[in-house]
């Protein structure tokens, strides 16, 4: 299933859920597996086992197994349909409570420094607790939904026997003729009566943890219907092929984008040429579709018309992995993981295929290789912590540069990388795009003219085309 929402296009993660997609992963697939399948295989051996023992006491006693067949049938199919809103409403309650209690726990970690600060954790506490209630009320009814049937049926059945006892004395067979068959069908029925019981005990959980089962099926059927995923589905689907090879120019032809769920355009019917080592500059004021065009050139999203060409090769689904290979990207937000320096910049990449040549070189054009091998104890080895909180915004940015450098790409595109920083900060990190300028194709967004006044051309969605770069005494 991972492999299935890893392989989701870029447009389906906007609008989805993450919560929902790790309560799938970590908890729907689990209890998939423990709350139906595994009392599927115990039904069927179980009803295999009742089949056999019912045989026996139709050859012993045809009446008794009609009588029991009846009685125990329409006996749990009655307790069965009786209790089934009770199940549904279990199964909902328990499928909300489940994704309110992950959401709220999230939420707690995610935002824990603004919680702290306004003082509001016993908002979250309270959240959870809310959930985790509901969650040990709902599974403390289930043992009675499955087990309660079974006492008042025991008092059925040997009633029952008692009662077929009685009868044929009375009928005039004496207790030595009826006590032979008597016998097998107290030991079959002693053993039907579990098995019997245990179907109907899992077919009562199985339908509660209905809503586990809907989840991992409309995960799998709706990865086929989602716009967007035409791209492979075999064993290609997460190679790593050499990179796209170009040697003039990135062609934009008449390319319009609106999102699915909008009627205005963010792009309408742009053209734009970008030779290859050359650099462009876009601004514009917020929600212009600045990082929209971005995510085009990049291959996340796909045009509502026109075209993105690399030379005369057109931008699509099959080839977008080979021309992601060959592009660096460093957004306003580096993502970082709870690892190493090295882990980071060579992001993906297996500790051991690690290039700690192409560290240090990726590293000293972004400007950062002296703060890794002075500053830090460990060197490359030093751990960042999670989203690298050990780190500043401004090595955070540059570690960030370093990994787009890392694969030398040919292509590198930096969106409001420098925005969160301040001036001297920016001023930094612009002089170490600088000295890379000339030598990949660069794509810089930002609002602020310093970051783009280096660049060989400036496309301002704020007058709707293509005007010089200004002069900025903050440029490097």
């Amino acid at each position: 299933m991972l492999r299935r929402v890893a392989s989701r296009s870029y447009a389906n993660f906007l609008s989805g859920d993450s919560n929902a997609i790790i309560n799938k992963l970590n908890v729907d697939v689990m209890q998939y597996a423990t709350g139906v399948l595994l009392p599927l295989l115990d039904c069927i051996g179980n009803l295999t086992s009742a089949a056999l023992i019912f045989g026996t006491i139709a050859w012993v006693n045809p009446a008794i197994a009609l009588s029991a067949l009846v009685l125990f049938g329409l006996y749990y199919i009655f307790a069965f349909v009786l209790l089934t809103s009770r199940r549904k409403a279990m199964s909902r309650g328990l499928n909300q409570s489940g994704r309110g209690a992950s959401h709220a726990l999230r939420q707690l970690l995610d935002g824990i420094k603004p919680i702290k600060v306004h003082l509001v954790e016993e908002a979250w506490i309270t959240r959870f607790a809310h959930f985790s209630k509901e969650q040990s009320d709902l599974s403390a009814r289930l043992p009675v939904y499955q087990n309660g049937p079974r006492y008042l049926m025991e008092l059925l059945a040997f009633g029952g026997l008692v009662l077929v006892v009685l009868l044929s004395m009375r009928g005039g067979r004496s207790f030595t003729m009826i006590l032979p068959n008597l016998g097998v069908v107290a030991l079959a029925g002693y053993r039907l009566l579990p098995s019997v019981q245990i179907v109907y005990s899992k077919l009562t959980h199985i339908s509660t943890m209905r809503h586990t089962l809907d989840e991992v099926y409309r995960e799998f059927t709706s990865f086929a219907k989602m716009p967007g995923d035409e791209g492979p589905r075999d064993e290609e689907l997460f190679s790593q092929p050499p990179p796209m090879l170009w040697n003039r120019e990135i062609r934009i032809e008449k390319l319009s984008f609106h999102y699915p769920e909008q009627n205005r355009r963010l792009i309408d019917g742009l053209s734009l040429l970008i030779p290859k080592n050359s650099s462009l500059g876009i601004t514009g004021a917020s929600g212009c579709g600045k990082s929209s065009l971005v995510d085009l050139i990049l291959g996340l999203q796909t045009p509502t018309s026109g075209q993105v060409y690399c030379d005369d090769v057109p931008l699509q689904p099959t080839n977008r992995r080979s021309w992601s290979r060959g592009i660096g990207y460093v957004p306003q937000e580096v993502f970082l993981i709870d690892d190493t320096v090295a882990a980071n910049i060579a992001f993906g990449v297996p500790p051991e295929q690690v290039d700690p040549a192409a560290l240090r070189k990726a590293a000293e054009a972004s400007k950062i290789l002296y703060f890794i091998e002075s500053e830090l104890a460990n060197g490359f080895q030093h751990l960042v912590g999670e989203r690298g909180v050990r780190l500043s915004g401004g090595q955070r940015q540059r570690i960030g540069l370093a990994r787009a450098l890392y694969h030398q790409p040919s292509l590198l595109i930096l969106d409001e990388a420098t925005s969160a920083l301040d001036l001297h900060t920016e001023s930094e990190v612009l002089q170490a795009i600088h000295i890379i300028q000339g030598t990949v194709t660069l794509i810089m967004i930002s609002h602020r003219m310093s970051a783009i006044a280096m660049c060989d051309q400036v496309l301002d969605f704020t007058i709707g085309g293509m005007r010089p770069p200004e002069a900025s005494e903050n440029s490097p």
